[in-house]
């Protein structure tokens, strides 16, 4: 391993990767400019596509590839899990080649990579897997109905253990669309979760303690 990235100057931001999986979300290509101002690198894998992109980007598209910014990866073969494979294979070479502090984003509908976004955090590395397919939220009640916000959302945490918001300001979006844009229900939920012990927070990234959302969501 590489370890004199193990080391960044204080001033040095964390590396942000993010990997697509372009054959499944083939609308991510429209955000492509978007990302490659928020990302330190993004990868992109695919065995068949035909995404196409505007003809203005060919020039500043170009100079990210040539500056090892964006990788454009066609897999050989076009078999059913192709482009997992080189997302997997290309999590697991900038894994070696980054700083420690590299946070991983795969965005993919497929469930299988999250066996990826494990094996990085297994590594000490912070991962997730963002799926772009619009999510169906469950029927969380209004407080004063005979089921409380907290029950509700706690169900629907156990129901969707794979794939829950990593960060706070992502956690109150997510209980804000389940309550029609209630931020005063979403923030108290947030609240009770924290004073439960069933969230915590550190370094801006939730941590899910099970048994807790277990209790509260059978109590």
């Amino acid at each position: 391993m590489n370890t004199e990235y193990d080391s960044p100057t204080v001033d040095q931001k964390p590396e942000r990767v993010l990997l697509i999986d372009l054959e499944n979300c083939p609308g991510q290509i429209h955000q492509l400019m978007k990302n490659l101002e928020q990302f330190s690198q993004v990868v992109i894998c695919y065995a068949q596509s035909g995404a196409k992109v505007p003809i203005d980007w060919i020039l500043p598209l170009t100079n990210t590839v040539n500056s090892n910014k964006l990788k454009i990866l066609k897999t050989p073969g076009a078999g059913k899990n192709a482009a997992d494979f080189g997302i997997t294979f290309w999590a697991g070479e900038l894994m070696q080649q980054l700083p420690t502090q590299t946070h991983f984003t795969v965005v993919s509908e497929d469930t299988d990579l999250d066996h990826v976004i494990n094996l990085l955090k297994s590594q000490g590395r912070t991962a997730e897997r963002i799926n772009t397919k619009k999510e169906e939220l469950p029927t969380l009640v209004n407080p004063s109905a005979s089921t409380s916000p907290i029950k509700s959302y706690c169900v629907y945490l156990l129901k969707n253990n794979k794939n829950r918001p990593v960060k706070p300001e992502t956690l109150l979006n997510h209980i804000k669309s389940g309550f029609k844009d209630d931020k005063l229900t979403s923030e108290m939920i947030i609240k009770e979760l924290t004073k439960q012990g069933a969230i915590s927070v550190s370094n801006n990234r939730i941590s899910y303690h099970e048994p807790i959302i277990t209790k509260l969501a059978s109590s």
